[in-house]
């Protein structure tokens, strides 16, 4: 295969396909970036065009969905990414549980990613005294494979920390390089990470907490409101669920109630 673009026919396919799969929902304004992310496998597999890779996919190899699954879902985080819901957490909420002798506080972050977001409520949790097992434990999961590789290695370049104070990254990370840093160790095995398919899978687990930030956008409609009954149903009562600063349930028939807290909009199951 040599540099050939994916044709509109083949992009509809995948795109079927991921949606299908994962609940991803690719715009057509995304075929360069499908092109792009796919291209690389094709040419290592020896594949001599995306067809015969979709074949491949459908076909032969039905894990090598895992592999186009993390080629489209990488996403761009930081540590410390927008402060008030953390703020929120550990000034109001988190206290009020443990006011209520409710304890351990279980915490899902739903869409990871590489780590940075169950990073900082860990961080967060040791400046507080509550990181052990009898106050916290969190629970991390993603689809993407690659990038809970990373989290669980906990190696971050200094770009991820435009939003960390410096004396976190002081207490909490060894410098291994120029721009490479390690997580304490401690922090790092306070967080349990997993694969997770939001669409397809389920959990018996009952959280209090929930963070899904940032993740609604790539699902379409039907997707996103079936994502948030699950999330609902996967909540103790008087749980709380995060999304993202730009994301609301507004639109959305959902059993949540809003509010606002500090800063932060945040959703609470009654």
């Amino acid at each position: 295969m040599g540099n050939e673009k994916i044709s509109s026919e083949e992009f509809q396919k995948f795109a079927e396909l991921i949606h299908r799969i994962s609940g991803i929902y690719l715009k057509d304004s995304k075929i360069t970036l499908l092109s792009n992310r796919l291209s690389k496998r094709v040419k290592d597999l020896g594949m001599k065009s995306f067809d015969d890779y979709y074949d491949y996919v459908v076909l032969e190899n039905k894990e090598e969905i895992i592999e186009v699954i993390n080629g489209i879902s990488t996403n761009e985080t930081y540590f410390f990414r927008h402060n008030p819901h953390f703020a929120a957490l550990f000034d109001v909420i988190i206290p009020e549980f443990i006011s209520r002798s409710h304890f351990p506080l279980n915490i899902w972050c739903a869409g990871c990613s590489s780590g940075e977001e169950p990073y900082t409520i860990a961080m967060l949790a040791k400046e507080r005294g509550y990181l052990n097992r009898k106050y916290i434990r969190i629970d991390a999961s993603d689809i993407n494979t690659e990038v809970l590789n990373l989290a669980v290695h906990g190696v971050y370049e200094d770009k991820k920390f435009r939003e960390t104070n410096f004396n976190y990254i002081k207490r909490y990370f060894k410098k291994l390089s120029e721009k490479r840093y390690l997580i304490d160790e401690e922090i790092r095995h306070s967080v349990n990470f997993f694969r997770f398919n939001l669409i397809h899978d389920s959990t018996d687990k009952k959280y209090d907490i929930i963070f899904c930030r940032n993740v609604m956008i790539y699902f379409d409609k039907e997707d996103q409101t079936k994502v948030v009954a699950n999330f609902f149903n996967a909540l103790n009562h008087e749980g709380y669920f995060f999304l993202g600063h730009a994301e609301s349930l507004y639109f959305m028939d959902s059993r949540f109630k809003f509010k606002k807290i500090q800063e932060a909009p945040v959703y609470y199951k009654e």
